[in-house]
């Protein structure tokens, strides 16, 4: 077999995974050696005082989980190669990690070349970059100190799920990679777009807008999920990840609206909170199944949107009457949501007057709304009659009414 390439590319040998081929000997002639360094093998003495000098226009740095082919010329000063690659091998397995699919089946590769066929850098199998990325992604030292959030962001597009990338968010949730790596990894923001400024006002504008989820993508999105990772870590974004990676056929979600759903039940689920609310404040198309799904599991009261971008309605539940007597009763109820500054008013009565607080015979203020059960005795009743009674929750976006509910005083 001859083969040739007029750019001096390196010659592989690609075995399907699972051969049986078993061990083999290849000859080649007329191939110039190429600098080539892979941890774990090659000692930094050896790449210094022969490999980096090998003639061909091409190397290669090796490690565990990552494989970097560079124009030669970048690498013939590299001095501390193992370190380099000790830090890359680190930094994918912490992509590895994040996404929660272990045990990872392959080794990434990254080529930089001085054309690649889209972008300043694109995901794939090799993920490309421009070859002026190289001084940059081969000094240990540079790395350490500023990261490069374009090259975690297509190592993470190698990561992404598409039944867990939401609509709008194939941009985003590679972002996961950027965000940790740079701050767990490099220990700095690295992109003004998560300058909290930035977010802060990128936040408003969405909300000030009313939430359409038209326009939910990219970094308005990696808000939505940032804020999740501040309250409870990224174990829980990696923990619903996980999910999907098992998912029989028949659960795996196929539309948008789907996806949206599926997300916040795997989300709630591995948070231990029923994020639901939070997440129809960002406009995700929920369906009543998906609310009443959650019900089990408190919701998530203090999430930073509530009061500052968004106002929540109340939920009240489990309205009801014990401790009866001939003239008196103990209402009761559960909180469940409290809702952003909202006011509770019972009302009741010798008759169900529904949602108009003017008709009603009788009410009394409870106060704001907080979640847990809570309690009002009623007197001044008759014995031996039916009453009815309701509750209204009222804040700057209106009445929310809870009930009816109905008992009989017991005779004299």
């Amino acid at each position: 077999m001859e083969v040739g390439n007029a750019f001096g590319g390196p010659i592989y040998i690609a075995i399907e995974p699972g051969s049986t081929l078993g061990d083999f000997q290849v000859n080649f002639s007329n191939a110039v050696e190429a600098p080539m360094f892979v941890l774990g093998e090659t000692s930094d003495f050896e790449w210094i005082y022969s490999e980096s000098d090998n003639p061909a226009p091409w190397a290669e740095l090796v490690s565990d989980n990552f494989i970097m082919t560079v124009p030669s010329h970048e690498i013939r000063d590299l001095s501390n190669p193992t370190d380099l690659m000790d830090w890359w091998d680190i930094a994918l397995e912490m992509e590895h990690e994040l996404y929660g699919y272990l045990p990872w089946p392959r080794v990434e590769r990254a080529v930089f070349d001085a054309q690649i066929s889209a972008g300043w850098m694109h995901s794939g199998y090799p993920f490309m970059a421009h070859d002026l990325s190289v001084a940059g992604v081969v000094n240990v030292s540079y790395m350490s100190e500023n990261g490069d959030w374009g090259m975690f962001h297509e190592l993470g597009h190698n990561h992404q799920w598409m039944p867990s990338t939401l609509p709008g968010t194939t941009e985003t949730g590679c972002n996961f990679a950027s965000v940790y790596l740079m701050e767990d990894l490099v220990g700095i923001e690295g992109h003004n777009a998560v300058d909290p400024a930035q977010r802060a006002n990128r936040m408003r504008g969405y909300f000030d807008d009313g939430s359409n989820i038209a326009n939910w993508s990219v970094w308005t999105a990696l808000d939505t999920y940032l804020i999740i990772k501040e309250e409870w870590g990224w174990d829980p974004i990696t923990q619903a990840l996980t999910v999907y990676y098992t998912l029989p056929a028949a659960e795996v979600p196929s539309t948008g609206d789907e996806e949206f759903n599926a997300w916040v039940l795997h989300l709630s689920n591995a948070t231990g909170y029923n994020l639901a609310p939070y997440h129809a404040a960002w406009g995700f198309p929920l369906t009543q199944n998906t609310h009443d799904s959650l019900t089990h599991l408190p919701i998530w009261v203090d999430d930073p949107l509530r009061g500052e971008y968004f106002t929540y309605q109340a939920i009240l539940r489990n309205l009801g009457v014990n401790n009866t007597t001939s003239s008196s009763s103990t209402f009761n109820w559960e909180t469940y949501d409290n809702g952003t500054n909202t006011s509770l008013t019972i009302y009741y009565g010798p008759t169900d007057m529904g949602n108009q607080s003017w008709v009603w015979a009788n009410s009394a203020p409870l106060g704001d709304s907080a979640v847990g059960w809570s309690d009002y005795e009623i007197t001044g009743l008759s014995s031996d009659s039916t009453y009815y009674a309701r509750i209204k929750a009222s804040n700057e976006n209106g009445d929310t009414w809870f009930g009816p509910i109905n008992w009989t005083t017991s005779s004299n």
